[in-house]
């Protein structure tokens, strides 16, 4: 297999991981389960990049993080 195949399957890797890891941290998170973070629940849950850039991260200005805001963000 040569450099760049194994370059694009450490990348792909990843990013699955990353992913896997934000979905992950998000439902722990999410700790009333209603599919969207509260600057609270940011807070508690020591996302602190989430928390102090919470009000750019909310697109919509609803005071709540969703999964899709989150990911327009990245």
């Amino acid at each position: 297999m040569n450099a760049s195949k194994l370059f694009k399957l450490a990348l792909g890797s990843a990013l699955l991981v990353s992913v896997s890891a934000m979905a992950a941290t998000f439902a722990e998170a999410d700790v009333n389960g209603d599919g969207k973070l509260s600057l609270e629940e940011a807070q508690k849950a020591g996302l602190s990049d989430l928390a102090s850039n919470f009000k750019a991260l909310d697109l919509d200005k609803d005071g709540f993080l969703s999964k899709a805001e989150l990911k327009a963000n990245r």
